[in-house]
């Protein structure tokens, strides 16, 4: 190499250096647009499986608890937006299948009528596990996109974290709101 592509070189390899820099700080700001364009300023954290994980979800919700000491759901916590457009819960389902097969089984036991249904693998930078993603049609005609997130927690426990939106509403900015949600939850010892 001479010396005029060794300055160009080490010019564009600065240049790549800076942009890649910079594009963690545009998504994380991009992130909380979106968030706020969502009407969700503030999230508040909640604990599950005996306090050793933690779910953050929006304070502008509505969130309910259901403590449960049954044999296939150990607990339970129900969730919607101020708008009723989006609901969903989390559950601590007891359970020692593998992962994938429990989430085929479990959409398989619907009682309601599903169509484009896709499982996929997921991992974030907190855990990961396997999401289904399907819709679903109620009778009085209101369509929904549902997701449903399986993650494994160890001791015999899968976590179910199921999102339902209705089709009318959903946009893409709302997997970011999912995203947000599914990145939250933790061990609450670390």
């Amino acid at each position: 190499m001479n010396k005029k592509q060794l300055i160009v070189t080490s010019i564009l390899l600065s240049l790549m250096l800076i942009l890649v820099i910079t594009q963690g700080f545009f998504k994380e700001n991009f992130e909380q647009v979106i968030l706020m364009d969502q009407g969700i300023s503030k999230f508040k954290e909640y604990s599950f499986d005996d306090n050793k994980y933690v779910i953050s979800l929006p304070s502008e919700w509505n969130v309910e608890e259901k403590e449960s000491k049954g044999q296939y759901v150990s607990y339970e916590l129900d969730f919607k937006d101020k708008n009723n457009k989006l609901t969903g819960l989390l559950q601590v389902v007891n359970t020692k299948e593998d992962i994938n097969v429990f989430a085929e089984k479990d959409l398989n036991s619907q009682c309601l009528e599903y169509y484009n249904s896709e499982l996929t693998s997921f991992k974030n930078s907190y855990n990961s596990g396997v999401l289904v993603k399907y819709e679903t049609k109620v009778k009085n005609g209101y369509d929904f996109n549902n997701e449903c997130y399986y993650l494994n927690l160890g001791e015999g426990k899968t976590a179910k974290i199921l999102f339902n939106l209705k089709s009318k509403d959903y946009k893409d900015n709302m997997k970011t709101i999912l995203n947000t949600i599914i990145s939250s939850i933790k061990s609450s010892q670390s």
